[in-house]
């Protein structure tokens, strides 16, 4: 435990961070840049790009603080190894929160029901739910509520092992960071009680809270678009999406973590070959809740629901899109993570968590755009808006990332469980 606490104090290179500071800047200024200086259409695609970004990168955000919520609650001991670094998502939250809000400036463009609210026989019927200081008040009450409850409960799970790593190597470990944590902390081992008891209470509320609010985030953010077109299942599509993103993120991170700090004992061959294996369900889970909802929605002939299907699938050049994101999110994993040999190989592994993530980029860029565009003109913009965004983007997420993870222990040190995971086992 020493020996990862001392590990676990550790400054982004300078290089990676010029980098990603660089990646932020360059965002910054094309978002700044599509706004202000080109026409109407460079408008709609900085704005769909900030929006597609905005629920992707927050996708995985929250998905991270849901996993390690669900190893909490399942007493999941060999996802011990990934729980902090499914932690540190959290990080992204604050960030993820003002994206959200800078979206509502975006709604005259985004959001057609914003000045044109949907008509069926001359009346208004969504007009209710569809309007904008609804729309604004109830997702910010949303974000705040789920924001500072996980924001709770990974306070809860960090400061037992921050405590232990002071116990460890002297009270300066952590600086000003670990003092705000610390503040008020009592004895360690009845701390260590009561947190844990704390942490399985919070657990369960912010699963829920999960559960509902990213689906409303979906519905809201995602759906209205087009402000016909309603799907009951598109919040749980929508939520595997993100945690298959996540996994296949946190993939790519354990396999990184595990080389640069050499925790080959703790992050171990069979749990990396555990998470591989989540990625490769996830993948056969999002296919089978997209066949769901796409079954449903053709055989009912819903006139309202079918067109965002058929545009998707049938529609060019959508229909070859929609065909390389199923084989990219479903068919490449299935038979690339399909071999036990292969998802115990490492190098491999991160490469197929990576092939993952870029696969549910599209697949939310798919949702978003088509009903950004009119019937009959449609176009796949794959530019420098779409590109330079969503590397500032980037550059947000691992700025935050990383320099949370810099402040605890990369591994949670107080859990008595974590020690099971050594020698592979």
């Amino acid at each position: 435990m020493k020996e990862i606490a001392e590990k676990s104090l550790f400054e982004i290179p300078e290089n990676l961070k010029r980098f990603l500071w660089v990646l932020v800047i360059v965002g910054l200024g094309m978002f700044i840049a599509g706004l202000t200086t080109g026409g109407k259409d460079s408008v709609v695609r900085t704005w769909q790009a900030f929006l597609i970004n905005t629920v992707f990168w927050a996708g995985i955000a929250h998905s991270g603080i849901l996993f390690s919520v669900i190893w909490q609650l399942t007493d999941a001991k060999w996802g011990r190894p990934f729980k902090r670094l499914s932690e540190a998502c959290a990080a992204f939250l604050p960030i993820s929160f003002l994206m959200f809000v800078v979206v509502f400036f975006g709604s005259k463009v985004l959001y057609e029901w914003s000045h044109t609210p949907f008509l069926h026989h001359g009346v208004a019927v969504k007009a209710g739910w569809l309007n904008l200081p609804f729309f604004v008040s109830r997702n910010i009450v949303w974000l705040v509520i789920i924001y500072a409850v996980s924001w709770w409960f990974v306070k809860t799970s960090i400061k037992p092992d921050i405590a232990l790593a002071r116990k460890l190597l002297g009270s300066d470990w952590g600086g000003t960071f670990a003092d705000k944590i610390l503040n008020g902390y009592g004895e360690h081992e009845d701390e260590l009680i009561r947190l844990e008891k704390l942490s399985r209470k919070i657990a369960p509320v912010l699963a829920i809270l999960y559960a509902v609010g990213a689906s409303f985030l979906a519905f809201d953010f995602v759906m209205t678009l087009d402000q016909e077109w309603f799907s009951t299942l598109f919040g749980v599509f929508f939520i595997i999406g993100n945690m298959h993103a996540f996994l296949g993120l946190i993939l790519a991170i354990s396999i990184t973590v595990r080389n640069k700090f050499e925790m080959h004992e703790y992050i171990t061959i069979n749990r990396l070959h555990d998470l591989a294996k989540l990625v490769f369900a996830f993948s056969l889970l999002w296919a089978y809740m997209g066949y769901s909802q796409y079954i449903v929605i053709w055989y009912a002939d819903m006139p309202e629901e079918t067109p965002f299907l058929v545009i998707r699938s049938m529609e060019q050049p959508w229909a070859l899109m929609f065909f390389l994101i199923i084989v990219c999110v479903f068919a490449i994993p299935f038979v690339g993570l399909l071999p036990k040999t292969l998802c115990r190989t490492p190098n491999y592994t991160r490469v197929m968590g990576i092939w993952v993530v870029v696969g549910q980029w599209f697949a939310i860029y798919l949702m978003v755009v088509p009903s950004l565009q009119h019937f009959g003109h449609y176009h796949v913009y794959l530019g420098m808006h779409e590109l330079l965004i969503t590397l500032g983007f980037a550059g947000l997420f691992f700025l935050s990332y990383l320099t949370f993870l810099g402040k605890v222990p990369i591994l949670p040190i107080s859990d008595k469980h974590l020690c099971r995971s050594w020698h592979g086992h």
